[in-house]
């Protein structure tokens, strides 16, 4: 076996580990920034109370945006601010996988979110209490965006009847186009 034979086995080696290598990234970064619906089982409805939206679900967790409780504070186009409250629930009976298959849920706690929004620039923010609006970056990871992105999606889609950062689309790597909030999202309204 000649030197360049070698090399040329060496070589393919590192491309086929670089593949694998970008396919995990790759499958690691949709899990990541794809809608957190798209992943969870846990029940669309808190209950079957229609009232309550699934709109993340982690670890055994999962909130429900309260239709009933929504609130726009400033109706002033291009600017918008709505309020609404986010229940954390989990499973009724203790059973994490009892829940996340559709089992029934209990309330564990509840949340006031304030979120702004500006329709021209498509930036949505919400009200961090003393340290003023923060931005919800629309390609974000669920550190940052978690629980917050999608309620103030579900609050502007209920209040408006339209998708703030819905429509965006992404290109991945290999020239799919994805988005943020996949039609799923939008379906229990």
């Amino acid at each position: 076996m000649s030197y360049n034979q070698n090399l040329t086995r060496k070589e393919l080696a590192q491309r086929v580990g670089m593949k694998k290598i970008l396919f995990l990234l790759l499958f690691l970064f949709l899990a990541v920034t794809t809608s957190p619906t798209t992943f969870a089982n846990y029940p669309a409805y808190l209950n079957g109370d229609r009232n309550f939206i699934l709109v993340d679900g982690h670890m055994g967790t999962a909130w429900y945006v309260d239709r009933s409780s929504l609130a726009v504070q400033s109706y002033n186009p291009p600017s918008y601010i709505i309020a609404v409250n986010v229940i954390s629930a989990q499973s009724a009976i203790d059973d994490v996988q009892d829940f996340y298959n559709g089992g029934e849920g209990a309330a564990i706690g509840i949340k006031t979110y304030r979120f702004s929004y500006d329709w021209d620039s498509r930036s949505m923010y919400v009200d961090s209490g003393y340290q003023g609006w923060e931005y919800l970056n629309p390609w974000g990871c669920w550190a940052e965006t978690g629980i917050r992105m999608p309620a103030g999606e579900m609050a502007f889609a209920l209040a408006y009847g339209l998708r703030f950062y819905g429509e965006f689309r992404k290109e991945s790597y290999n020239g799919t186009m994805y988005h943020p909030f996949g039609n799923n999202f939008y379906e229990p309204i």
